[in-house]
């Protein structure tokens, strides 16, 4: 991020992106609505008058850009919008666009055995001078106003837990403006970047999203985004068997790989079994590797796939499912769902 600051005060008001869905759902343990009647029900949001659209970007570190680009590009179906270089004319960081407001970014900096692969949040705003003003009042300390190297003001928020959370305005001239009504391919699995999470261990990280940045159960706005805080996860990259986390010889796996699942990203799909069948044929998936499923605390199905580096994508159906938590959908061709265990296990495999 760039550290000349802008002492701009015209606010410009942009119209916000469409949700593909008024539903929200919770896939881990700290989340948003349970159910759609908690969405319905519930009051807004303190702070929900903040000038604040939704999550415009989440950026994720990786080791190998090609892989990555296989990847994100190649399984989830998104197109590179752009790129920035360095002076020397490589490649800093990668775009891949979602909708002309959201975007996944990708840095190939990750440094062996890094455990957290989540580089930062991107938050939109449609007024990034009174925002930054507000969290001034508040004592959040942001940065200056600065322009970044996308072309876009932006400022950044060092989160309690140690999550960089920066706010940005779309100006005109800038990297996504000009991509704007472009690089919207017909291949993408979805067109909505739902949630993106990372780890809050304690009252305090969380009191800081909800509380002090105004975040609440979703973000002010009308897509529908929300940031979840987790303070684990047990969506693992390892399905089949699972990994025992008391098992010393396993054990460093099991910890990145929890790093992995937790700071991660949620993609809205229409359609699970299509999403399921796409993502299969183009990755050369297994079954396991693409089984979906119903949630503990969702209705909906759910389905998790990870990248060359371990980073965690889920994807959730729009709307509810009558069905059990751990009920699997059938692999393969349409066949009837397949009942959890008694135990509350998987049923399959």
């Amino acid at each position: 991020m760039s550290s000349a600051p802008t002492n701009q005060k015209k606010r410009v008001f942009l119209p916000c992106a469409r949700s593909l869905s008024c539903f929200l759902f919770l896939a881990g343990s700290i989340g948003v609505f349970s159910n759609t009647a908690d969405a319905q029900n519930s009051t807004p949001a303190p702070g929900s008058d903040l000038p604040i659209l939704g999550i415009a970007q989440v950026t994720n570190k990786v080791s190998d850009l090609d892989k990555a680009r296989a990847y994100y590009g190649g399984v989830l179906g998104f197109l590179e919008a752009f790129d920035l270089k360095d002076a020397a004319g490589k490649v800093t960081s990668a775009y891949f666009k979602v909708n002309d407001d959201q975007y996944i970014e990708l840095t190939p900096n990750l440094r062996p055995g890094e455990l957290v692969r989540q580089a930062r949040i991107v938050i939109q705003s449609s007024d990034l001078q009174e925002l930054h003003e507000i969290y001034e009042t508040r004592g959040i300390n942001p940065s200056a106003v600065a322009k970044g190297p996308d072309g876009n003001p932006v400022f950044r928020v060092t989160a309690s837990n140690g999550t960089n959370i920066d706010f940005l305005q779309y100006v005109a001239g800038s990297q996504q403006s000009l991509a704007r009504g472009k690089y919207l391919g017909s291949a993408r699995l979805s067109t909505h970047l739902l949630h993106a999470g990372t780890m809050a261990k304690d009252d305090e990280a969380r009191s800081f999203f909800q509380d002090k940045l105004g975040f609440g159960r979703r973000l002010p706005g009308d897509r529908g985004d929300y940031i979840e805080l987790p303070a684990s996860d047990s969506n693992l990259e390892t399905k089949n068997p699972p990994l025992d986390p008391k098992n010393p010889a396993t054990l460093d796996q099991y910890t990145r790989e929890v790093y992995g699942a937790v700071y991660h990203f949620s993609l809205e799909v229409a359609d699970m079994r299509v999403a399921r069948d796409l993502a299969q044929k183009r990755g050369g998936y297994d079954d396991v590797r693409v089984r979906a499923a119903m949630g503990r605390g969702v209705r909906s199905w759910l389905m998790h796939l990870f990248d060359a580096d371990g980073t965690r994508t889920e994807f959730l159906q729009t709307g509810t499912v009558d069905l059990p938590p751990f009920t699997v959908m059938a692999p393969g061709a349409p066949a009837p769902p397949i009942p959890p265990k008694a135990n509350g296990q998987y049923g399959w495999p």
